[in-house]
């Protein structure tokens, strides 16, 4: 028979000096009942569980519909709206299970996606003049069909062990290039600025809507989060009460984690999209190998057959043929997903865009070139960049003040201590930080790819299978067991990792949440173990006081301070990625005018709120001047990122001068090493480049193409050919 504890706190009450005076609790007592505030009937867990018994009180139907409605009913309404991919069922539990499962690696990894889509839709904007929207035909069009691309390929996984210099230059031609003709393919046009509209078309047409129900469900989960503020702050002491709105705070991780779906949006058709990406990188590949168009390419742009040397790579079919992408991975549903563009927007930032600000583009082709030509040393697709260290800690911060709330609530409600709901809050976060620790010390300590079949495991999986097909045995056990022992082979160490490990883990931990939810929701909480608080070694005991006696100790100060932090590191996330939804939808719009209109509105909200972000800026920036010293000038000072700004930079084109004369003339080959050996840089910010001998009528190299020595690059001319 399950307790009652109304009627067992009443019948304690009334004996608790004489008939129960063996039950009654003398020990030391925490929190709002310290000192003086102690009240006289404390019952000890022994006596509760003698005279109320062990079971359950479990909530009537009445409060647990309540509940229900409140919070299970949101929340199943928050995850109905989560991106998950169609007709992709295991791919869709899988992904479930690793947003609940596993919160913060998958908000790092999404707002590091939401950091870089935001980073291409900055690109574009600076592209031009503030005040300038250039049409539909212009150069700024084409360059924000390319930054687009470019952010939807960051979704996708690139195929492992692909190698990452030639990947990432191809995939550099491929975005930026407006010089290089494909070879004839049936239905498709031969320009490369022709089919990357066409592609960025399509996506924009694709791209899944739906963002209208995210907001209603965030909107119905907030509601329910007042009300039950307003019932608990209404009705202080009421347990129940004030539990309900812990569950409420504990999950105020979700509705980050979904409204951040609608700027990582996904193509409502991912598979169609991966092949229109491969078909398009494999047609640039096939173009490059084509000797013809190769030559074509290099007269167009003045370069050199050393400079198209990394192509013989692209001849490789086993890595570049057909599956450059190899599946969708945004919104975090798959682990040590980096994406491709932060090494490419990285690049072009630090050898252009950011020294040169607003309108960059002004000056079309010497941008291209940038773009392709990327640094002087390229790193490739996959290399981890400090920054995301940022994304890191808010999404710690994120989970972590949620669940701190919550517990902060339940821990000081009477009795004070660790107990079943605190306890089971700190064991989710703790499950969930460490799968977040494991998974980057996996992903640092693991090269990607890796597979070896000489492992003791390998070894007796082949010895294990060899027996099987000599002996008799059950043919289904065999079968499974072969299976086994294939996987095992031909799996990489991330895959069994995550299989093993990693993916258990987070069902695990995505059950624990569950069963807190349920807990709640029907009162399996309400039994003397856990009233009691004995998980930290305190507690020991339960009080049967009223909501009156609890508001005239000071409970609204421990609540007070528990419901403020979920409620900051729930509402600070929610404005930024409701903003930068706003600043980067010009970006994905089909229609070009409403584009153009939303990207007027983006320049003027960033324009009055400069201020905001000039404050993080100069914080950034003293920082890094101060490393710099500290250090000695062994790192760079100045910031390597775009930053927004509405002013243009005062021109930097520096002016040249040409003199028929010099002193290296009979030395030199041709007329790049000329420029390079004798280009000098006066204080005025002009060149003096020397003119030698002219180079013979058929060398068509351009100085712009090739510095692969470390020599700095001669200032770019404007009749120079664009890539």
């Amino acid at each position: 028979m399950s307790p009652n504890f109304t009627a067992c706190a009443a019948d304690f009450k009334e004996h608790y000096n004489d008939t129960y005076s063996n039950f009654s609790y003398h020990g030391a007592v925490r929190g709002i009942f310290d000192g003086t505030a102690r009240p006289a009937a404390l019952i000890t867990l022994f006596g509760c569980r003698k005279l109320c018994g062990t079971g359950s009180d479990y909530y009537p139907w009445a409060d647990s519909s309540s509940t229900i409605t409140t919070w299970v009913l949101p929340v199943v309404g928050l995850l109905l709206q989560a991106p998950y991919q169609s007709n992709e069922f295991r791919r869709t539990v899988y992904a479930l299970v690793r947003w609940v499962g596993s919160p913060i690696a998958s908000l790092s990894y999404i707002l590091w996606n939401i950091k870089i889509t935001g980073k291409c839709a900055l690109m574009v904007d600076m592209a031009t003049r503030y005040e300038d929207l250039p049409d539909e035909d212009s150069q700024f069009a084409e360059i924000r069909d390319s930054l687009f691309i470019l952010s939807v390929m960051n979704q996708y996984s690139v195929k492992l062990m692909m190698p990452a210099v030639e990947a990432e230059k191809l995939l550099r031609i491929a975005l930026f290039s407006d010089s290089l003709r494909l070879a004839p393919v049936e239905d498709e046009t031969r320009s490369l600025v022709k089919r990357r509209q066409k592609l960025a078309k399509s996506i924009r047409e694709g791209r899944r809507r739906g963002v209208v129900p995210v907001f209603i469900s965030i909107m119905w989960f907030l509601f329910s989060l007042a009300i039950s503020i307003q019932q608990a702050f209404g009705h202080l002491g009421d347990d129940a009460t004030a539990h309900n709105l812990a569950l409420g705070l504990l999950l105020g991780w979700l509705p980050v984690l979904i409204l951040s779906s609608i700027v990582d949006r996904n193509p409502a058709a991912a598979e169609d999209v991966r092949l229109k990406f491969n078909s398009l990188l494999d047609d640039v590949r096939i173009a490059l190998l084509n000797p013809s168009l190769r030559d074509t390419y290099m007269r167009d742009t003045r370069r050199t057959p050393q400079d198209f040397a990394w192509t013989s790579q692209l001849s490789n079919e086993d890595y570049f043929r057909n599956d450059f992408f190899t599946q969708f991975s945004g919104q975090g549903r798959t682990r040590w997903h980096y994406g491709c563009a932060n090494s490419i927007l990285a690049g072009i930032e630090d050898t252009f865009i950011a020294d040169y600000g607003r309108d960059w583009l002004n000056d079309a082709e010497r941008a291209r070139t940038e773009m392709v030509l990327g640094p002087k040393i390229i790193s490739g697709l996959r290399y981890f960049d400090a920054r995301e260290i940022w994304q890191i800690v808010s999404s710690i911060a994120i989970v972590g003040g949620s669940v701190g709330g919550a517990f902060v609530l339940s821990y000081w409600t009477p009795t004070v201590g660790l107990g079943c709901r605190s306890g089971g809050y700190m064991v989710f976060m703790t499950i969930a930080l460490g799968l977040f620790g494991l998974e980057m010390f996996f992903w640092w300590l693991i090269a990607e790819g890796s597979l070896s079949s000489e492992d003791l495991i390998s070894r007796f999986g082949t010895n294990l299978e060899r027996k099987l097909s000599r002996a008799e045995s059950n043919e289904w056990v065999a079968v499974q067991i072969r299976r086994l022992v294939s996987w095992w082979k031909n799996t990489n160490t991330r895959d069994r990792i995550e299989a093993l490990i990693l993916r258990p883990a987070e069902v695990v931990n995505s059950a624990w949440l569950a069963y807190i939810v349920l807990a709640q929701t029907f009162g399996i909480y309400v039994n003397c173990r856990c009233m009691a608080s004995v998980w930290g070694g305190r507690g020991g005991y339960l009080d049967f006081e009223s909501y009156a006696y609890y508001r005239g100790h000071g409970v609204t100060y421990y609540w007070g301070i528990g419901t403020a932090l979920s409620l900051l590191v729930m509402t600070v996330p929610i404005i930024f990625i409701v903003v930068e939804w706003c600043t980067q939808s010009h970006l994905s719009t089909e229609d070009y005018g409403k584009a153009s209109r939303g990207l007027k509105r983006t320049r003027g909200w960033k324009r009055h709120t400069l201020w905001i972000r000039n404050i993080s800026n100069d914080i950034i920036t003293t920082s890094k001047h101060a490393w710099s010293l500290a250090s000695r000038g062994k790192t760079r000072p100045s910031r390597r990122s775009l930053v927004w700004a509405a002013k243009t930079k005062p021109s930097k084109r520096s002016t040249v001068t040409l003199n028929t004369h010099g002193p290296f003339a009979s030395q030199l080959e041709n007329e790049e090493e000329a420029l390079l050996a004798t280009s000098q840089r006066k204080d005025s910010g002009s060149y003096s480049l020397h003119r030698l001998q002219s180079p013979p009528e058929t060398f068509t190299r351009s100085p712009r193409t090739s510095f692969s020595d470390g020599s700095p690059r001669p200032q770019w001319s404007p009749h120079w050919g664009a890539l």
